[in-house]
């Protein structure tokens, strides 16, 4: 029997994708409907956060390269951001869960707001190494507390929705910082007449993204705090050990550990390589970062799709995959547009598994252990990425351009092997517990 001619037609395929678009729309419609005040109130904070960290993406590296420092320098000051993230996250979980969650996010964002200006007025190296730390025990503070706050305030209907929905406004606000960050010191430079080398437009934009940290603290200040201060937990040794007694809970952190070490090579590198290698200038820098965000805010409505369809553990597995030969055309052209499609793709793809893993590695470990298990993950993460990191800086200091990228192509692919060779046995036996405990 002859197939009828659409269904091999542009037409078939266009129409399936605008079904599939009005679906995650319209479902992300329905859940938003129910997220609690709480939600709603973090969710602006995070947009608020993440538009100060876009301005930050785009220029901070090109200002501290513009100050005379080179990129080993650069690559200490971020290793020691990433080293501190990951270390002080046990102690972090603790201080969450003593203090409260509200309470933990509001001293994030302070002591966020204080070492972003001591980062954007000093030339002193010790004053930026010491305030670099400073921001990564905001970042662990904020980190360790967004997951279980999210969990702790949502239902098992919408989690995946919120998730989803905390990194979509994430991806938008950094976009429009991206935008901001590639423009603001091209109009500095034009206004002000100040010199196109030097550092002068990028702290004045640097310091127009303080404004943002500023009222991002206005949500945190309405969030009702549901939890309990909890003074009588199990001492710190004693929880971490149990915790790591769990074979499911050492494979976690190691995953994220080889995820983190391939992250370190490169994220904290693409505008240098954007600047030094493809001679972009910083407009060009933020609109190539903004349209990257752009896309992955597309892609991202797609997650709960995706893995209602095909399972969490192996979409995240694909999409690490998927986003390997993005990276590889990036470092193999010297034709700016071409490298920017590797670019903006492998952002969009590799991210999308971002919101599932955060979800599905709070899903699989006792409420009780969640605070702990999130900052055993992210300390084993940021402790990779602040020493490759630094090895990252050292290669680029050296002139080794692409071959931090191409080591990340070997080690993302390695984690995608493990998290499925790893989980995806769980999942399954997850879908069958919950069959059976949900009544016909």
């Amino acid at each position: 029997m002859k197939k009828h001619p659409l269904l091999n037609s542009k037409f078939f395929h266009g129409k399936f994708l605008l079904t599939m678009t009005i679906n995650a729309a319209t479902g992300y419609m329905s859940k938003i409907n129910g997220f609690s005040r709480n939600a709603c109130l973090f969710l602006g904070y995070i947009f608020l956060i993440s538009l100060s960290l876009g301005i930050y993406d785009v220029i901070f590296n090109l200002y501290i390269l513009r100050l005379g420092f080179r990129e080993d320098f650069l690559g200490l000051m971020l290793s020691l951001v990433s080293m501190s993230t990951g270390l002080f996250a046990i102690p972090a979980a603790t201080f969450c869960d003593r203090a409260g969650r509200k309470n933990t996010l509001l001293l994030s964002c302070l002591l966020l707001l204080i070492s972003f200006a001591v980062l954007y007025t000093t030339t002193s190296p010790l004053l930026l190494a010491l305030f670099s730390v400073l921001y990564g025990v905001s970042s662990s503070l904020k980190i360790v507390t967004a997951s279980t706050f999210m969990v702790e305030n949502s239902t098992s209907y919408e989690r995946m929705h919120l998730f989803s929905m905390y990194y979509l406004l994430y991806t938008i606000g950094v976009m429009l910082g991206n935008l901001a960050g590639g423009t603001l010191p091209q109009v500095f430079i034009k206004f002000l007449d100040l010199d196109p080398a030097g550092p002068g437009a990028y702290q004045l934009s640097l310091y127009a993204s303080l404004a943002a940290v500023l009222f991002s603290l206005l949500p945190l200040v309405f969030i009702n705090s549901k939890e309990t201060m909890l003074t009588d937990r199990p001492a710190l040794f004693s929880t971490l050990f149990s915790t790591l007694r769990s074979g499911t809970i050492r494979k976690l952190i190691l995953v994220n550990g080889i995820i983190g070490m391939g992250w370190g090579l490169i994220l904290p590198y693409f505008n240098v390589y954007f600047d030094i290698v493809l001679g972009a200038d910083s407009r060009q820098i933020g609109v190539i970062f903004s349209i990257s965000q752009l896309v992955m805010m597309f892609t991202l409505m797609f997650v709960p799709v995706l893995t209602e369809g095909f399972g969490k553990v192996k979409v995240i597995s694909l999409v690490q995959l998927a986003s390997i030969p993005f990276l590889l055309l990036f470092t193999s052209t010297s034709v700016l547009s071409a490298a920017a499609f590797g670019y903006i793709m492998r952002t969009a793809i590799m991210n999308m598994a971002n919101p599932i893993m955060s979800s599905f590695n709070m899903e699989i470990v006792s409420e009780g252990q969640r605070a702990t298990v999130n900052s055993l993950i992210w300390m084993s993460c940021y402790t990779f990425v602040g020493l490759s990191t630094c090895a990252g800086g050292l290669m680029m200091a050296r002139a080794y351009y692409t071959l931090p990228f191409l080591l990340t192509c070997g080690i993302y692919g390695v984690a995608a092997v493990l998290y499925y060779v790893f989980f995806e046995k769980m999942e399954k036996q997850q879908k069958i517990k919950l069959c059976a405990a949900t009544p016909p």
